[in-house]
C-alpha cells in the first residue's frame, strides 16, 4: 500500500495543468476500505488466472517482522505490520526456480498496478485504463513464468 501511496502521490504531484489533481489522486489514511477491498478484488485475480496451480495463498505471520519477544498486546501492533502476502504455486518438476525473482518483483508490481488502476476508476480515469492494462500484462506474465518447463538437459557421467 505505501507504494500505491507513493505511485498516486506522484500522479496528482505532477499534473501541474491541474491544481486539484494532487488531492484529488492521492490516497489517504481515509481511504484505507476501498484500498483493502481493491487489494482483496487483486488477489482474487491472481486466485482465477492461476487457479490449477494454487496451493496456497493468503497472509502469514512475517517471520522477519514478528518478535518473539515483544508482548502478545495486539493492541500495540496492528496486525498488517507482522503478516506478509505468500503465494505458494505446484508448478511442473521442471520448473526454472532462476525465474523466482522475476515472478516475485511481477507479483509486486501487478498488486500496485492493479490497486492503482482500480482506485484511478474514481479519481483519474485517463490513466486508469492504462494501469488495468499493465497489470493484467504482469498477471500474463505470471502466469507464464508459472507454467514454463526449462528444456530437459542430458545427463553427464564422469567415468
Amino acid at each position: 500500500m505505501q507504494e500505491v501511496a507513493v505511485t498516486t502521490s506522484y500522479t496528482g504531484a505532477k499534473m501541474i495543468d491541474d491544481q486539484d489533481a494532487l488531492d484529488r489522486i492521492s490516497t489517504v489514511d481515509e481511504d484505507k476500505i476501498h484500498l483493502d477491498r481493491f487489494w482483496e478484488e487483486s488477489r482474487a485475480d491472481i486466485s482465477h488466472e492461476l487457479i490449477g496451480l494454487v496451493t496456497f495463498e493468503g497472509m502469514v505471520i512475517d517471520p522477519m517482522k514478528s518478535d518473539k519477544n515483544a508482548p502478545t498486546n495486539k493492541e500495540s501492533v496492528a496486525p498488517s505490520q507482522l503478516q506478509c502476502y505468500k503465494l505458494i504455486l505446484d508448478v511442473s518438476k521442471s520448473f526454472d526456480n532462476a525465474l523466482l525473482p522475476s515472478m516475485n518483483l511481477s507479483l509486486f508490481s501487478f498488486f500496485v498496478h492493479s490497486i492503482v488502476a482500480k482506485w484511478y476508476i474514481y479519481t483519474n480515469k485517463k490513466e486508469a485504463g492504462e494501469y488495468a492494462d499493465k497489470a493484467v500484462i504482469l498477471l500474463d506474465d505470471i502466469h507464464r513464468k508459472a507454467v514454463y518447463k526449462k528444456k530437459p538437459s542430458r545427463p553427464t557421467y564422469d567415468d
